[in-house]
Order: structure tokens, then sequence, then C-alpha cells
């Protein structure tokens, strides 16, 4: 009658094993997503020495192909065919001032446009080379260009 008893106990012990899990699989542990704060850059804006931009315009040159720019003038441009700028004087300052200017490099005064608001001036030498100076003002700034 023993081996009836140990032949059922060894069928209960196999049983057991079985349920109990051994040889099962073990559960692997799941990674689930975290939120960790991440540093962020801050700008820290630090004051600089910039220097200011000038509060006058530069003066421009002082003669175009030879031909004398009125002192004071600016924002002059030019090619080698016509030079214009600006100059805070009147129609008649700017007549004034070059035809005396040319007239000591041996330029006449041929012809004047008299007008409101402008004036056209024509200059030639012995040569009969023409230069033509147009003035046109406007309260006491003028706009000169030269052309030759």
């Amino acid at each position: 009658m023993k081996k009836p008893i140990v032949v059922a106990l060894l069928l209960f012990a196999i049983i057991l094993t079985a349920c109990s899990g051994f040889g099962l699989p073990t559960p692997t542990p799941i990674r689930r997503p975290t939120f960790t704060a991440v540093p962020t850059l801050t700008a820290i804006l630090t004051p600089t020495s910039t220097p200011l931009p000038p509060t006058e315009t530069p003066a421009v040159a002082s003669e175009w192909n030879g031909f004398p720019i009125m002192p004071g003038a600016v924002a002059g441009d030019g090619d080698e065919e016509s030079y214009v700028f600006t100059i805070k004087a009147t129609a008649q300052q700017v007549q004034e001032y070059y035809q005396l200017e040319l007239g000591k490099l041996g330029w006449q005064s041929s012809a004047e446009g008299d007008g409101d608001a402008s004036l056209t001036l024509i200059f030639t030498n012995d040569v009969s080379a023409t230069l033509t100076v147009s003035i046109i003002a406007k309260g006491d700034e003028a706009l000169v260009l030269l052309v030759k």
C-alpha cells in the first residue's frame, strides 16, 4: 500500500510543480517614458559700446573731372558724364560760385536760363567744350547737376 501513496505523492508533486510557474518565462518589466526636465539656454543681453552713426553726412569730393564741387556739398554721386550733389544754398549762391570758380579756370558763361525754382548755366571753354550746371532749388537747399 505504500506504493499508491508514493505514486500519489509523486503525482501531486508534479501537478504542484506544473502549477507553480516553474519553467514559465519571467515577465519583463515594461519601460514607461518618464519626463525629465531639459535645461534650456537663456540669452543674456550684455550692453556693448556700438558707435552711433554720424549726425552729419560726410562731405563729398572737392572736384569732379577737374571741375570744382561747391564746398559744403553732400550726397554726391556721379560717373564720367555727370555729377549730382545737394547743398544747403540758394540757386543764386550756386550760380555765383560756379561763375566765379569756372571763370578762374577759363570757362565763359554763354547762356543762362532763369526760372522760379530752377536755373541752368552753360559754360564753354577755348576748345569749345561745354559744361552745363543745372540747379533745382527748394527752400534753402539746392540739387546741382554738372554735365559735360
